[in-house]
């Protein structure tokens, strides 16, 4: 039979009413209590009832995730650890694309549309401004990303230009002074870039190092093939740099493709460091070092930040929290001594 909450109860000693209270992530719990509570859960096996939680609570018990593409490997590890972090909160995740384009991110969150089925969304916006965050809302919401750093609204994310200059410093402490950036970025939607360049420069004038004509470059796209064609851009230049910082890690799996084909020894003659530390990062060769902000650490923080605005009164306006993820540098062969 499955166990219930009575039998929770029994076992924690408590009431029904706080192993339903410790369940649905309520507030005002002492902690010695939730932690009693919550191993009885553990041992026990007990599980919501997602039906029964939303005639009680008139909550659908689903959360939303909307990004801008699947298919592109950063999103796909960050939906899956979003999966992970609702699971872990009873609850069910939908994701959705927008392709990063304005009108979805807004259509997906307007009363009435597809907010209506869940309880409160996760977004990594591209194209969404203030203003279509300042109009009624169809459920709350936390933003994530470069795009919303700024908006006013609940957020989580890394400090770009921090890590930016972690992994310039990286480079520089193995020896490298002639050092170039693939990824910069201009125009709309360009923030990713626009603060990973920010940190590379600084990083460099901190330094007392001269960031060389041709050196950040814009690449024709955000894969393995425009880190490729950056790289040959690069090796064609009448110096070409000893050290590669990508601004995601597809680049950086371009960028040694790239040196390969041009029997570019990497570490040994030009080092590479990526940035998301994908899971496949142990396997390219050599074994690919990477800016790491924790996508799991991430998502479970959008999530408790989701969790805390629904339980706030109807009607409140949310606080403009923003919950910074510490950044670390994922060393692994792809870098090494300047030669």
């Amino acid at each position: 039979m499955p166990v219930t909450l009575r039998d929770v109860a029994r076992h924690a000693g408590v009431s029904v009413r706080t192993v339903s209270n410790v369940a649905n992530d309520f507030p005002h719990v002492a902690p010695g209590t939730r932690a009693r509570v919550q191993r009885s859960i553990d041992q026990l096996g007990y599980r919501i009832n997602p039906a029964a939680r939303g005639l009680r609570t008139g909550r659908t018990g689903v959360l939303g995730l909307m990004v801008p593409k699947l298919s592109q490997p950063y999103f796909a590890e960050l939906a899956d650890e979003t999966v992970q972090a609702a699971a872990d909160a009873g609850l069910a995740l939908m994701v959705e694309q927008t392709e990063g384009r304005r009108e979805a991110e807004r259509s997906w969150l307007r009363p009435g549309g597809m907010a209506r089925m869940w309880d409160g969304a996760i977004v990594s916006p591209l194209g969404i401004t203030g203003s279509d965050l300042a109009e009624r809302l169809g459920c709350p919401v936390v933003l994530l990303g470069e795009h919303a750093a700024d908006l006013r609204a609940p957020w989580v994310g890394g400090d770009n230009v921090a890590a930016a200059v972690a992994a310039v410093e990286h480079l520089i402490a193995l020896g490298h002074s002639e050092i170039a950036a693939i990824g910069a970025q201009r125009g709309a939607g360009g923030e990713t870039g626009r603060e990973r360049t920010k940190g590379f420069r600084l990083a460099m004038s901190d330094a007392g190092l001269p960031v060389r004509k041709g050196r950040v470059v814009e690449p024709v796209s955000f894969d393995a093939a425009g880190g490729a064609a950056a790289v040959r851009t690069l090796l064609a230049s009448r110096r070409p740099p000893t050290a590669l910082m990508c601004f995601n890690d597809e680049l950086a799996y371009g960028a040694l493709a790239a040196l390969a084909q041009a029997h570019i020894s990497v570490p040994d003659e030009v080092s590479v460091i990526g940035w998301d530390d994908l899971r496949g990062n142990e396997f390219t060769v050599p074994a690919l070092t990477s800016v790491r902000v924790p996508k799991a650490v991430v998502a479970r923080e959008a999530v408790r930040l989701l969790l805390s605005l629904l339980g706030q009164p109807s009607g409140t306006e949310p606080a403009p929290v923003r919950i910074v993820i510490d950044h670390h540098i994922t060393e692994r062969a792809s870098t090494g001594p300047a030669a």
